[in-house]
């Protein structure tokens, strides 16, 4: 675990994005009568897993920070005692479990080619194995240990094509934790990206390889979680949906991180100040469909026609 800058910044936006979500359940949790404390309790363990995530720079603690905030969320993803809320729940904790196998079979590989799971070192013994004109491609098992864990993260900041689950979670979870789930875990996955990115693969001949990747990724994201939204009906699942363009707004910031230019630099100070901004935006949008879902009992869009009127 390192504490520095970098996962202070992500520190402060968990502890704000939770904060804000607990100001925003107090008349929502209402509802859950005598389990309310294991839903305040849920969410200070999921966002203790988040950033333990963002100072880890050890596989092995960056797998269990990942399972000490996917297992609570999945809990409050089901916490409505209703059958479109417990297919959320389940929803999200079979893939989460699945991204998490996939994910780990991937650092199992690195591990094994390296033979250390701390970030730094596994940066180290890569690039010393490689030599200039070699890439990633050319190593069968670096290849294979780079899509298993691109796929593992994919899900956790719910990017194409891995973005299956957001819609019908977000649509199933609680109001407040669908705020929670595209704002905080999102962040702490791209923290945990950009640590990766810069510790692992900081030679500017490995970054080429992930640069490609990351761009082809994010156009892919941002047209279909667009285009996608346009036609939804819920807003919840639409709100969902424009969380998948948003990573791949973010992911464009890690495309620009290759090779030796200014961009290097440029890319990563543009994804904090976006998450920064996206923070609060995000948790205000679902701040305001909290105080209208209550009000109307209804997530449709057309629950919000006349809101200036009834307001």
């Amino acid at each position: 675990v390192k504490v520095d800058d970098f996962s202070l910044f992500f520190k402060y936006v968990i502890i704000l994005a939770t904060g804000l979500v607990i100001l925003s359940s107090t008349t929502y949790a209402k509802r859950f009568d005598k389990h309310q404390g294991e839903y305040y309790s849920l969410i200070l363990l999921s966002a203790t897993g988040m950033m333990l995530l963002a100072s880890a720079i050890e596989l092995i603690t960056i797998y269990i920070a990942l399972e000490l905030t996917a297992l609570p969320t999945a809990a409050l993803a089901a916490f409505i005692r209703e059958k479109k809320s417990a297919e959320s729940g389940m929803k999200f904790l079979i893939l989460s479990a699945v991204s998490s196998a996939v994910l780990l079979y991937g650092m199992v590989l690195i591990y094994g080619f390296t033979g250390t799971t701390y970030l730094s070192e596994i940066g180290t013994v890569i690039a010393n194995h490689l030599s200039t004109s070699e890439q990633i491609t050319d190593n069968g098992i670096l290849l294979f240990s780079v899509i298993l864990i691109t796929a593992g993260f994919g899900f956790k900041i719910s990017a194409v094509p891995f973005q299956m689950w957001a819609p019908d979670v977000y649509e199933g979870a609680p109001t407040p934790i669908t705020g929670f789930l595209s704002v905080a875990s999102k962040a702490v996955g791209f923290a945990i990206i950009l640590r990766i990115l810069y510790t692992v693969f900081e030679n500017e001949a490995l970054s080429s390889d992930w640069a490609g990747m990351m761009a082809v990724l994010s156009a892919i994201s941002m047209s279909v979680g667009n285009l996608i939204a346009i036609k939804q009906n819920n807003i919840k699942r639409m709100l969902a949906y424009s969380t998948i363009a948003q990573a791949g707004y973010i992911m464009v910031g890690l495309a620009a991180m290759a090779g030796n230019t200014t961009l290097n630099t440029s890319g990563p100070v543009g994804i904090l100040v976006y998450l920064a901004g996206y923070t609060f935006t995000n948790l205000a949008a679902f701040a305001v469909i909290t105080a209208v879902s209550e009000d109307s009992g209804d997530d449709s869009v057309d629950s919000f026609a006349g809101l200036i009127k009834k307001s």
